[in-house]
């Protein structure tokens, strides 16, 4: 009989293979399978943009040879159509995609739907080949992640090697796009899997092999831009080099906050969803009437920079413009990336930069080319504020090392003051507007979905701060509580009184003899309030040291309290019932079409949506085993702009509309259920 718990693949157990070992062989798949859709990705643009203009060449020279009101309409176009099939087919695929990929490690384990892979594909490559100010680099994470969670999923590995395979995945994206296997490794190591550990390093750096092999077969061994010889013409250079990675860090800032305000804008105003891409591109449009270099990836502009053929005003214009256009693009809804961009914002600020110091110190200074080039990385750096990822890349993605000191002279400069006026880079900003917490890991995020009122206790000492002094020896004796809250007026909290402090004075005839009022010994304490989450709380136990805090409402009423061991107790079962309900979901999932685990007999076990007659009723009330002989295991809460919860359900648990069950029973008694009869 098969079980839900015999886990491994059957391949796998014939082998005999060890855990390590299998990591690595699925590892090299991913990254074949990563390379491959990098390469079809890549074919695909290419392929909108003949659609769209007629020819393969969206360089600013061949954009300007189409007539003014294509350059006008055509993202438009694009944008319109990207709405569409975003928001009929996966909504998830809005916007850069790394971001997308973090909430997954973070809040789904590493779980990512299938149709992530086709619609974000089809979004990104007509968003970008239609002149929107996008990026390939992000799509192409997101599309390896998800590829790497599909085969995760199908062979059923554990939510941590999971976690491991899709960053397998991001680092076969990023190398397989840039030809750069170290960087595609860091990347990923840096910024989705943040563990630098052998057992995750190993498979991810093999998968970034495999994906950069795969692509120099077809392609060759090509960097990204053809650049001339670069030396340091003096060492006071390095002191230019740390002011224009102080510009870049503020530069980046500008860029990551400027993506949010425009979708805030976009936000405030009634266009549907679904149309707002569109609307999008046809402000990015009239910015490329007159200026082309902006639209898509930009790549091509950036080689122009680099052999001389751009303006220094036209260069630090163009940083304007693309960090709007960019702002727009991913703002309105559209689907790209921000990485190129940010490449495309910093090789046009260093290039102006350059220009300008060569003409003031010709004779200290280096080609102003090689201040585009460490412009880009120290942009990219400030953005994401992964340093090391922006130096390796860049050094990888041009085959140029002879400025790898002043590069990371500059990218760190430049990350530092990103960091001082913002911990939140450009992916980290949209997980906190989430209320996903990127810095502290899958810890506080757990927290986070549980209210304080799931943990919330009535057995607290009180006393009105009032009362005698003998009073509050009394309280102690008899609730043996090592912490005693303050009341004042109409129940509110004043403040805490700690047991150490009572037996102090207990013990110290002096002291004692002088004790008279409540109020002399309490401290002042900031509560939790009853409507915060348990995140909240964690941090105020780790201010205060107390084992016991109080929580108050509104008024500041104290309304009861919690205990440290409670908060504990509860994160476990949440970690245990949302690796049990990822998994199992993933299985059932793998398992076969019809998303179900047959467990015995004629017993199976599934996800459904919460039936509409069950919405807003609580699960004493429906009797579901007497009534339909189905037994609900857990529930997944699906709330908009929150991460996934995942809750064992009691009998006084409502269920909500929307939400999905894992259920077990037969197939005749479970669509019974759903239909009500």
């Amino acid at each position: 009989m098969q079980t839900i718990w015999n886990t491994r693949p059957s391949i796998f157990r014939r082998l005999k293979l060890t855990p390590a070992t299998e990591m690595l062989l699925l590892a090299v798949f991913v990254g074949i399978l990563g390379g491959f859709g990098a390469l079809a990705f890549k074919k695909l643009i290419i392929l909108f943009q003949v659609v769209f203009w007629s020819q393969p060449d969206m360089s600013p020279e061949a954009l300007f040879a189409v007539a003014w009101y294509r350059r006008l309409l055509l993202p438009a176009v694009g944008g319109g159509i990207a709405g569409l099939l975003i928001y009929f087919l996966a909504r998830e695929v809005r916007g850069d995609g790394v971001a997308e990929v973090m909430a997954a490690v973070l809040t789904h384990n590493s779980v990512i739907r299938p149709i992530v892979v086709v619609v974000k594909s089809l979004t990104s490559a007509i968003g970008i080949a239609s002149g929107g100010s996008l990026g390939r680099e992000g799509p192409i994470v997101q599309i390896g992640a998800a590829i790497a969670s599909c085969v995760g999923q199908v062979f059923r590995l554990p939510a941590v090697q999971l976690k491991t395979l899709v960053g397998c995945g991001v680092a076969a994206g990023i190398a397989a796009t840039f030809n750069a296997p170290m960087a595609g490794t860091l990347f990923a190591m840096e910024l989705i899997v943040a563990d630098f550990g052998l057992s995750a390093f190993t498979p991810i750096l093999v998968s970034a092999v495999a994906a950069t092999a795969v692509t120099r077969q077809f392609r060759g061994d090509i960097t990204e831009f053809t650049l001339p010889l670069f030396t340091m013409v003096s060492p006071w250079e390095f002191g230019l080099y740390l002011v224009l990675g102080l510009v870049a860090g503020v530069v980046g800032f500008v860029f990551s906050r400027s993506v949010y305000m425009a979708g805030d804008l976009f936000e405030k105003t009634r266009i549907p969803l679904w149309i707002r891409p569109a609307c999008g591109g046809l402000l990015v449009g009239v910015i490329a009437i007159l200026y082309p270099h902006i639209m898509g990836v930009g790549y091509e502009s950036i080689q122009v920079l680099f052999e001389g053929q751009l303006m220094c005003g036209l260069a630090f214009l163009l940083v304007a413009l693309k960090i709007v256009a960019t702002s727009i693009s991913i703002g309105s809804g559209g689907s790209g990336g921000v990485f190129a961009p940010s490449l495309f914002i910093g090789a046009m600020l260093g290039g102006a930069f350059g220009h300008a110091v060569h003409q003031w110190f010709p004779q200290v200074t280096a080609s102003p080319v090689a201040y585009a080039l460490v412009g880009m990385a120290a942009v990219n750096g400030a953005c994401t504020l992964a340093p090391l990822s922006a130096i390796v890349i860049l050094a990888e993605m041009t085959n140029e090392y002879a400025m790898l000191l002043p590069l990371m002279l500059t990218v760190v400069m430049a990350s530092f003051v990103a960091r001082k006026l913002s911990a939140e880079s450009i992916y980290t900003e949209k997980l906190r507007r989430q209320g996903i917490q990127a810095h502290h890991g899958e810890d506080l995020n757990v927290l986070r979905t549980i209210p304080v009122k799931a943990v919330l206790r009535n057995d607290e000492a009180s006393v009105s701060e009032k009362a005698p002094f003998e009073a509050l020896v009394r309280l102690a004796l008899e609730m043996h509580r090592y912490v005693i809250f303050t009341l004042g007026d109409r129940g509110r909290l004043t403040g805490v009184i700690s047991l150490a402090d009572l037996k102090h004075i207990l013990s110290d005839p002096d002291e004692l003899r002088h004790a008279y009022d409540i109020v002399d010994f309490k401290e002042p304490i900031v509560p939790v309030r009853v409507n915060q989450s348990l995140d909240a709380v964690v941090d105020r136990f780790a201010e205060t040291g107390l084992d016991r805090l109080p929580v108050v409402d509104e008024d500041g009423r104290l309304v009861g309290s919690v205990v440290h061991s409670d908060v504990l107790r509860r994160y476990n079962q949440e970690v245990a019932h949302r690796n049990i309900a990822v998994e199992l979901g993933a299985r059932i999932a793998a398992h076969d079409q019809s998303q179900t685990l047959h467990i015995g007999g004629d017993t199976v076990v599934t996800e459904i949506e919460v039936p509409r007659w069950m919405a807003g009723r609580k699960l004493g009330e429906l009797q579901l085993r007497s009534r339909y002989r189905v037994s609900v295991f857990i529930v997944r809460e699906l709330q908009e702009g929150r991460p996934a919860r995942f809750v064992t359900p009691n009998a006084d648990y409502a269920f909500g509309a929307g939400d999905r069950i894992l259920v077990s029973g037969t197939h005749k008694d479970i669509q019974a259920l759903q239909n009500n009869l």
